[in-house]
């Protein structure tokens, strides 16, 4: 399977990538690069950025001083995209990796079907490729939907099974499977990985320091509240962070959630990786996203 066909199965996926068309630039970006100030090395999807190539996005990603950007379904001229990024000492934060939330048109293989377990593994060294090539150690992968015809103890055993094969490709190629979890009560209804406490048990049966979990703090606000005691008990298990407000999966700061104390949080763990935004603006000027984040990591 080819990343245009994960990218078809992965179209609801936490990504929200319809949410993140990229909107008109209304000034120029700051000159102090601010994210760089900020305790949490912090990600956000190229298509937030002004600019008529993928290569002047990231001119204005390097520009608000981010050290990452996110992009789950690369496309255009790698080596092109990677020399740029390379040039502005920007890595890819997160991309697609192997599974599917639902099978979809193109029967997109899941990992709670044991017979999908090959395609599994073409689909995630093909994508691996693809992350080497834009310098990327980060792939998603998702569990699938809840079968009706096996117990769940069932289905849990073949996400493991499918990451224990996974997890040595992952450790020869120098990368990290970031398991995510959904939320089955808004956006994902019938996925089958939804929470942390699973997500772990999944983890720790794999035994690899290669697989992790992808933690979207919407969905699991969602899902299961407790965020911060959830992220800080389990933060060894984590190898990448989704961020957007609830509700409405917009920019900190505009739902519920109390940014402030969730990043405040993460910072006083040993977490290293990524916390990529993956959330819609609540207004047309993405710099009004970008220094609502700016402003809950106490920098603006």
């Amino acid at each position: 399977m080819d990343r245009r066909q994960f990218l078809t199965a992965c179209a609801a996926t936490a990504g929200g990538i319809a949410m993140m068309k990229p909107v008109k630039a209304f000034a120029a970006p700051p000159s102090d690069k601010p994210f760089a100030k900020a305790k949490l090395k912090m990600s956000a999807p190229i298509s937030f950025f002004p600019g008529e190539t993928s290569e002047e996005k990231l001119d204005v990603v390097a520009a608000w001083g981010l050290p990452a950007y996110e992009w789950l379904g690369p496309s255009g001229d790698f080596a092109s995209l990677r020399k740029k990024a390379d040039s502005l000492g920007l890595v890819l934060s997160c991309t697609s990796g192997a599974g599917s939330i639902k099978p979809g048109k193109d029967k997109a293989p899941q990992m709670v079907l044991p017979a999908d377990r090959d395609r599994l593994v073409e689909q995630f060294k093909q994508n691996v490729q693809m992350a080497h090539a834009l310098n990327c150690t980060r792939l998603i992968g998702l569990a699938g939907d809840t079968r009706e015809d096996a117990s769940f103890e069932e289905q849990t055993q073949s996400v493991i099974d499918a990451a224990k094969r996974l997890a040595p490709i992952a450790e020869k190629e120098d990368v990290i499977l970031v398991l995510e979890m959904l939320n089955p009560l808004v956006d994902h209804k019938g996925y089958f990985l939804t929470r942390t406490e699973h997500g772990v048990q999944i983890v720790k049966a794999v035994s690899s320091p290669n697989v992790k979990l992808l933690f979207d703090i919407y969905h699991q606000q969602i899902t299961e509240g407790n965020v911060i005691r959830n992220l800080t008990e389990n933060i060894d298990y984590i190898g990448h962070f989704h961020v957007a407000d609830n509700p409405g999966r917009k920019e900190p700061g505009t739902g519920e959630m109390n940014y402030t104390n969730i990043f405040a949080a993460i910072a006083k763990t040993n977490y290293d990786g990524f916390v990529a935004l993956e959330c819609g603006h609540s207004t047309k000027n993405y710099e009004d996203t970008l220094n609502a984040t700016l402003k809950c990591l106490g920098v603006a």
